[in-house]
């Protein structure tokens, strides 16, 4: 992504090679030394570039293995945070996945980074017509694809005792070819699919010793220490992460005391996060979804609901309950794939405002019919049928949240504090421009590539993580985060 900081700087001559480049030392020699060095790294997804012809839904990976090839010596593994390591793609768009961290790197030159994926499956969505939302019948298509991508070539220098992060950047408009009939193939081994670029982002409105926003993590809160101001949350399928409240973390209104005492042990919570130099995480924002574990399923409504009470959606996250899951064996299947939702006595749906701002909508009551193509869901699993063949996955749920779509586009125009986006996905059938809706509070809108809203320009690509709450509303919507590729 070019808002991060490149590896690769051209050597035009010495003193402009060191006056111009920033982030690792390069070297063109050397070993492996005496010493060690902290790295963290996260993984990022640049959106293929609009308009798109087809909406993509879904691009799930497990993430098997990451290592970096020394100039001399043998290779040197960096654990991942989970030895099940799944995730969507498509979530990345806007947002940084946590891959892990290692302290016991060897001080040295290197020469590469290799970063190993099994198992990649996309879910696309064939337009109905060009202007209406929604997939069309039997639109939703799934594409299995193969080959292993090939090292990051790059030249990078860690010191003894250095502390600092980068991020694995895949490029889905390299590994997915499109024609007219749709998405015949993807293929990882492409070329430029993966690239590596030193963190923090050479603009972000981070805070001084943050390297990147690790944000929206979903799971069931394990571990609370009330006197550290340290919580653990437990995903599905990327490992635990324990972070460090202070005093600028946001409590959401879902938090009735708007302290870390609402924090507790067994609820179900989305956090906010920012990764530290040294590999820890600070918390930005807390977010409770229910009071107690639960399964969960969070995805992307796929067609407009002919009914009041089921609908497709295609699954992006969830949460398996610590105690006697639904979900926990079926976790890295769930992730990208199309589920069938049957809502049964369900509560009045709610949105995660997460204390956005939030224009006028009219979204609740319990009639499934009010969703829209474009939103994402989530749903609390009071049963569960697994995939069998071409029948996708099958849940009944009593609770529903509208949560947060990841959406890319072309600015417009842009009068802080709103932004006009055009280009979307044909799934939203959204063929005028509409408006962001940016937050400036506290929260306030996290910011990747600019520095702040007031940064953002007519004809940039962007990517947002936003509720979207439908055509209808007059600003349709609010972002938590916006990214410039």
């Amino acid at each position: 992504m070019s808002s991060y900081k490149p590896f690769l700087c051209v050597l035009l001559a010495p003193a402009l090679f060191l006056a111009s480049c920033s982030g690792f030392k390069l070297t063109s020699g050397g070993g492996v030394a005496s010493g060690t060095a902290t790295l963290s790294l996260t993984l990022v997804a640049t959106p293929p570039t609009p308009p798109p012809s087809l909406s993509l839904l879904s691009f799930s990976v497990d993430v098997t293995g990451i290592s970096l090839t020394p100039s001399t010596g043998t290779a040197q593994s960096v654990s991942l945070n989970s030895t099940t390591y799944t995730v969507d793609l498509t979530k990345l768009q806007s947002d940084s996945a946590f891959l892990g961290t290692s302290t016991t790197l060897p001080s040295g030159s290197y020469t590469s980074v290799t970063v190993s994926f099994s198992n990649p499956v996309l879910w696309y969505c064939i337009p109905a017509t060009q202007v209406a939302a929604g997939c069309a019948a039997g639109g939703v298509t799934r594409v299995i694809g193969g080959g292993t991508a090939p090292p990051i070539t790059m030249p990078l220098t860690l010191t003894a005792h250095q502390q600092t992060g980068l991020a694995i950047n895949f490029n889905l408009a390299k590994a997915i070819s499109v024609n007219s009939q749709g998405v015949p193939s993807i293929n990882l081994a492409a070329s430029n699919v993966l690239s590596a670029n030193s963190l923090p982002a050479t603009a972000t409105s981070l805070a001084t010793g943050q390297l990147d926003f690790v944000e929206d993590v979903i799971g069931v809160i394990t571990s609370v220490n009330a006197s550290g101001q340290t919580v653990t949350v437990q995903t599905a399928t990327r490992g635990n992460i324990t972070a460090k409240a202070g005093t600028t973390t946001v409590f959401s209104p879902n938090c009735t005391s708007q302290t870390f005492s609402c924090v507790l042990q067994g609820q179900v919570a989305s956090l906010d996060l920012a990764l530290d130099t040294g590999g820890t995480f600070s918390l930005l924002e807390y977010d409770p979804l229910a009071a107690t574990t639960g399964d969960w399923v969070e995805g992307i409504v796929t067609t407009i609901p002919s009914s009041s009470t089921q609908f497709q959606i295609v699954a992006n996250d969830l949460v398996a309950s610590s105690t006697n899951s639904l979900l926990a064996s079926s976790a890295s299947a769930l992730v990208g794939a199309p589920v069938q939702i049957t809502l049964v006595n369900p509560g009045i749906f709610t949105i995660d405002t997460k204390g956005l701002t939030v224009p006028v909508t009219s979204f609740g009551g319990t009639d499934a019919s009010i969703l829209v193509p474009g939103q994402t869901v989530a749903v609390h699993v009071t049963s569960f049928t697994a995939a069998s063949g071409s029948t996708p996955a099958a849940v009944s749920a009593n609770t529903l949240i509208l949560r947060f779509t990841r959406v890319p586009g072309i600015v417009l125009a842009a009068t802080f504090p709103t932004f006009s986006i055009q280009s979307l996905p044909p799934l939203f059938g959204l063929t005028t421009p509409k408006l962001v809706q940016l937050s400036t509070g506290s929260p306030s809108t996290n910011y990747d590539g600019v520095t702040s809203g007031s940064s953002l320009t007519a004809g940039q690509t962007v990517s947002i993580r936003a509720l979207y709450y439908g055509p209808v509303s007059a600003t349709p919507f609010s972002a938590a985060k916006v990214r410039v590729p």
